[in-house]
């Protein structure tokens, strides 16, 4: 009877993080199937139309969308015209990219060695400092716009991608996620590297970068997911011509609700592909450094 009680309840477990599976996956696996029909099934499945008839004329008819996972026909016209018919979504597509990818690589390069310094020195007051790096971080994003905007345009720098790239490359979560990791890190293989004359840039490059793998990861996996979902930022900073494909696809179903399904899922797709190639270093990196 108890084998049968812990089966009866790891069954339960299952089936509810089945459940809970398929609600999340679900968004993407509508988009995706949804991106395969045509322009016309598009807008005659999601316009809202308007049944006649005497009962309803008075209040103006009845709205309805005609939503179906599958469609009637496959077809690739959406992706054919996003690509070969709208230059303005590839222009905005590599906005993304323009602005992620620096974001990323100057957080890995500012990350390790700054998490090393806290970690590792014997500075008087870095803990009193690392206090307000884990203080900044926890702001809120609204909180900090203002004052990016006021230093932005005291550099001159408004309207250009380094408005956004600056203060996000220098924000201070990589750091937080490099020194939880460290701080896990036996000092015997920094000692051993100093005893035999290692200076402290060496020591980062041929100790701490080997064995920080997992967390670099994770760290650009979540830095890179985060700066490619950016709205705010884009708005306040950037002209029309250079926000990102997370601006623009808002106003895209407007104008294009023929392709918005294909423009939505080749939006995930950097994302997604990235955390399928590096999923277990994300779970390893995570789990190191003690991030819930």
């Amino acid at each position: 009877m108890r084998r049968f009680k812990r089966r009866l309840s790891l069954t339960a477990i299952y089936i509810i993080l089945i459940a809970l599976a398929a609600v999340f996956v679900a968004p993407v696996l509508i988009v995706f199937t949804n991106s395969l029909m045509d322009g016309y099934e598009i807008v005659n499945r999601y316009t809202h139309s308007v049944l006649p008839g005497n009962m309803h004329e008075a209040s103006g008819g009845i709205h309805y969308v005609r939503f179906t996972l599958i469609p009637d026909h496959v077809s690739l016209d959406q992706y054919l015209r996003l690509f070969f018919s709208n230059p303005a979504f590839l222009s905005r597509f590599w906005n993304s990219v323009a602005l992620a990818l620096p974001v990323v690589l100057g957080q890995v390069l500012i990350s390790v060695p700054a998490a090393y310094a806290f970690e590792m020195s014997n500075l008087r007051h870095k803990e009193k400092l690392y206090f307000v790096y884990i203080v900044i971080m926890l702001l809120p994003l609204q909180v900090t716009l203002i004052p990016n905007f006021i230093i932005a345009d005291m550099m001159g720098i408004l309207g250009t991608r380094a408005a956004v790239i600056l203060p996000a490359a220098l924000n201070p979560f990589g750091v937080f996620i490099m020194r939880q990791y460290l701080r896990g890190l036996p000092r015997d293989y920094i000692e051993a590297a100093q005893i035999d004359g290692a200076s402290h840039i060496r020591i980062i490059f041929a100790v701490v970068v080997p064995v920080l793998k997992p967390a670099v990861a994770a760290l650009i996996i979540l830095i890179f997911v985060n700066n490619w979902n950016i709205v705010e930022q884009a708005i306040i900073f950037l002209t029309a011509a250079q926000v990102p494909l997370s601006v623009y696809l808002a106003g895209m179903a407007e104008n294009n609700l023929d392709l918005i399904f294909a423009a939505s899922f080749f939006y995930l797709l950097p994302p997604l592909l990235m955390f399928l190639y590096w999923k277990e270093h994300l779970e390893e990196g995570i789990s190191l450094t003690g991030i819930r």
